[in-house]
């Protein structure tokens, strides 16, 4: 008999053996992101009442599986700053986040299924934008979204939180994303590219071409308590 064994006659390889366990962990790691993406965060309306909560129950960790809505103001102050802003009357606006979803909530609807199409069975319709600011924890945005594969429906919540940069063109810089309590990487713009994304939905809306213009408009970004002031040039 042959000292040498054959292939078959010899037992797994280091280079078979770190395969494996390579696809075993990245296998792992995706049944983590789905079961995480499947949490219904919880939903608070300040950063003092998360820090009350977790003061009660500080065995659990819910800063991950929790997320802020902002209130939606039942004035309607938004009109008029909204006419401000828009036609570019003034060179600073200021509009707190119950005023913002207050406009939002007026003037977008969430598209049909029928708009968005579904070719390939799976059809992803973005709800009305919600917006949280806190001049110290940042400025976050809240999309929910329905998600329908091959008819069965899936409501999650697109969680972004960032901070404005500076001038000339003032854009929102994501910090972190999640769908539901699962992260989302936003290294190399991926966290911008789902947003837009997803927002292209109400792209073509009015109002949405309206807000871009706007913008083109803004010089800074300030956030003070929970307002939001834009000054314009």
């Amino acid at each position: 008999m042959s000292a040498a064994k054959t292939a078959e006659q010899e037992g797994p390889t280091l280079a078979g053996i770190s395969v494996s366990a390579v696809l075993l962990a990245l296998v792992g790691a995706l049944l983590g992101v789905l079961y995480l993406a499947s949490v219904p965060p919880t939903s608070f309306k300040s950063v003092a009442d998360l820090n009350a909560y977790l003061e009660k129950t500080p065995e659990l960790q819910l800063l991950d599986r929790s997320y802020f809505k902002g209130p939606v103001s039942s004035s309607r102050s938004w009109e008029q700053k909204r006419e401000v802003l828009l036609n570019g009357s003034a060179t600073t606006v200021e509009l707190t986040a119950g005023e913002i979803n207050a406009w939002m909530s007026a003037k977008f609807r969430k598209p049909s299924a029928a708009a968005a199409g579904d070719e390939a069975g799976i059809v992803i319709l973005p709800g009305v934008p919600n917006f949280f600011i806190d001049a110290a924890a940042g400025f976050f945005l809240n999309l929910p979204t329905e998600v329908s594969i091959y008819g069965s429906t899936h409501d999650r919540i697109i969680i972004a939180q960032g901070s404005f940069s500076a001038g000339p063109q003032v854009q929102f810089q994501i910090s972190a994303l999640r769908v539901n309590d699962a992260a989302v990487p936003v290294i190399a713009g991926l966290g911008k590219q789902l947003l837009q994304a997803l927002l292209q939905a109400y792209s073509q809306t009015d109002e949405f071409v309206a807000c871009q213009q706007a913008w083109e408009k803004v010089e800074s970004v300030e956030l003070v308590a929970d307002t939001m002031r834009l000054k314009l040039r």
